[in-house]
């Protein structure tokens, strides 16, 4: 059953074209027991392709059901600055003041002419002439480049003389007032996962990153970017980056953990920003599900950035499609390896062996005679062993890491059945997941279905009879990957990622999302109605509860929210 689903042989992961990546991503696959693809020799076999940018849609009809992408169809046109204003902009006319958490921006050169108007409002009434207006009134602006990265090209202005630009850019007004600890600046770097659009299934990471400016801010000057920019790649090269600085210390992030501990200690009640947080990123995401197609075995990883200002209400900067996933300090082993590691396993990827040794022990839970599947040197053999050759087998996870890690992921997830008639040795009969088969030879695929009954026991996978790719497509609201995880029912939480939506039970999923209906533009256009309206309503009600229960721990108003709602899941907070 597990050849079925990730293939004969190691699992096989690739970083973009050539190789070159994160090399923290790569030490992360590598620690899992995978193997790094090598063209030469693997041609088209490999289980994991990760890249930076995006795919094209033939890469997407063609993967076979043991294959796996970290980018869905369309699913990053919120990643670009200009589709992010555009889109938020489109929201908050239709739905209002729920929409209200992004600076007000302007696409430019389209929209130049309307920021020379605002800029013209902007200034008093009785002080039109440039000579006799306040500086200190002029409103600030920042400007930033679409297609760069990284805080590259990004300056602040206030006279419309000094903007001066050569590409497509975004104009937003500047939060002149960020909540600053020590006297720096910071912002918010989250991560959230999207492993379906249809229905709609988001998960954010419980930790995340604070990262500072190395500089004090200062209105005063809107030339240093030390002051003002808080990437992590501008002020790891700052002069202050090593200082002790106030409160903040040397370096220029934290974790999460930490600037909770620090609202801990400066009595800041934090609770409802996390809440408002939650909603500002499912509605963000939300901005861009009409266009997305449906697709299975392919999924999205996003960096938040998102700034809070001096009265603790959250804005969303941007969203990046390749969060960065270096290692330059401890806040980032912290952080990233595990968040890596639990999307993995949310995704259902295996930790599997590397076709080098006796690597995994698979158990057939639904054995009587105690056998169990050995994989050595890539060749898989059934063995029947008695007791005491089991557990001289099981030795060898004193000594061989994978083993460990086989381990955990085998209590982790669900028994895989070891009932197979034959093993397959090579990949050519092997179904894809979105290509129509020709017509004169039939492709099939034998994958494990889920069998969900009572959450509390461990779910079973049975081998069903062989349906046609085809078939399985053409089915209303079917969202099963390759390797059987079903969408339709996600779980509240699995490892460190917590789902922040659906909101609801699983039982109530299909029922809510309607968008879980693929080809119906009347259903799609309720089933964001309805989704938005809920978001709403969720903020609402926290808002309500928090001034209502002032005195409240976090705890009681998280039971209260979950009870006035009935979440059936966790709330997403950081944890302390």
């Amino acid at each position: 059953m597990f050849e079925e689903c990730f293939g004969n042989g190691p699992f096989i992961f690739r970083i973009n074209d050539a190789g070159a990546g994160p090399q923290l991503l790569a030490q992360v696959c590598i620690e899992r027991g995978w193997r790094e693809y090598n063209p030469e020799t693997n041609e088209n076999h490999w289980n994991l392709w990760w890249k930076t940018s995006g795919f094209s849609n033939g890469h997407h009809k063609n993967i076979y059901a043991f294959q796996f992408l970290n980018h869905i169809p369309k699913g990053s046109t919120i990643c670009r600055k200009d589709n992010l204003i555009r889109y938020l902009r489109c929201m908050r006319k239709v739905y209002g003041s729920v929409y209200d958490f992004s600076p007000h921006g302007y696409n430019l050169p389209l929209e130049y002419t309307k920021l020379a108007a605002e800029c013209s409002r902007s200034r008093p009434p009785s002080y039109r002439d440039e000579n006799l207006r306040l500086p200190e009134e002029k409103p600030i602006w920042i400007c930033k480049p679409v297609a760069q990265s990284q805080g590259r090209g990004i300056f602040l202005f206030k006279k419309l003389s000094e903007l001066n630009y050569d590409t497509n850019t975004i104009v937003q007004r500047y939060i002149e007032k960020p909540l600053l600890i020590g006297g720096y600046k910071f912002d918010l770097r989250l991560y959230v996962c999207v492993p379906s659009y249809q229905p709609l299934v988001v998960y954010m990471y419980k930790e995340g990153l604070a990262r500072f400016g190395t500089d004090k801010f200062s209105l005063n000057d809107l030339k240093n970017p030390f002051r003002h920019l808080t990437n992590s790649s501008i002020n790891k090269l700052g002069p202050g980056y090593a200082e002790m600085k106030d409160r903040v210390g040397s370096g220029c992030k934290w974790t999460l953990r930490q600037l909770r501990r620090y609202f801990q200690q400066a009595s800041i009640p934090d609770w409802l920003i996390w809440q408002k947080i939650t909603s500002l990123v499912v509605l963000t995401i939300l901005s861009q599900l009409h266009q997305i197609p449906p697709t299975v075995n392919c999924f999205e990883f996003f960096g938040f950035d998102i700034l809070i200002d001096s009265a603790l209400r959250p804005w969303l900067l941007e969203v990046n499609l390749s969060p960065a996933l270096s290692n330059d300090c401890d806040a980032d082993s912290l952080v990233k390896k595990p968040m890596l590691h639990d999307m993995f396993d949310l995704l259902g990827l295996p930790l599997y062996n590397t076709g080098l040794s006796i690597f995994n022990v698979w158990l057939d839970g639904t054995s009587d005679n105690d056998s169990f599947l050995v994989r050595v040197r890539g060749k898989p053999k059934k063995t029947v062993c008695r007791e005491e050759d089991f557990d001289a087998k099981m030795s060898l996870k004193g000594t061989v890491t994978i083993l460990n890690a086989a381990g955990r992921w085998r209590r982790k997830v669900r028994r895989m059945s070891a009932h197979q008639s034959s093993y397959s040795s090579t990949s050519t009969g092997r179904a894809r997941v979105r290509s129509s088969p020709p017509t004169n030879q039939r492709s099939y695929m034998k994958l494990p279905k889920a069998q969900l009954g009572n959450p509390t026991t461990p779910l079973t996978s049975n081998v069903p009879k062989e349906n046609t790719v085809d078939e399985d497509l053409r089915r209303p609201g079917f969202k099963t990957w390759g390797n059987g995880r079903d969408w339709r029912r996600p779980k509240a939480r699995d490892g460190g990622w917590v789902r922040v939506w659906p909101l609801d039970s699983e039982e109530q999923l299909d029922g809510n999302n309607n968008v879980s209906i693929s080809g119906n533009t009347g259903l799609n256009k309720m089933g964001v109605k309805a989704m938005v309206n809920k978001i709403g309503k969720f903020n609402k009600t926290a808002k309500e509860l928090a001034k209502k229960h002032p005195a409240a721990s976090e705890g009681q108003l998280t039971e209260f929210l979950q009870q006035e709602l009935a979440i059936s899941g966790d709330l997403w907070i950081p944890p302390l």
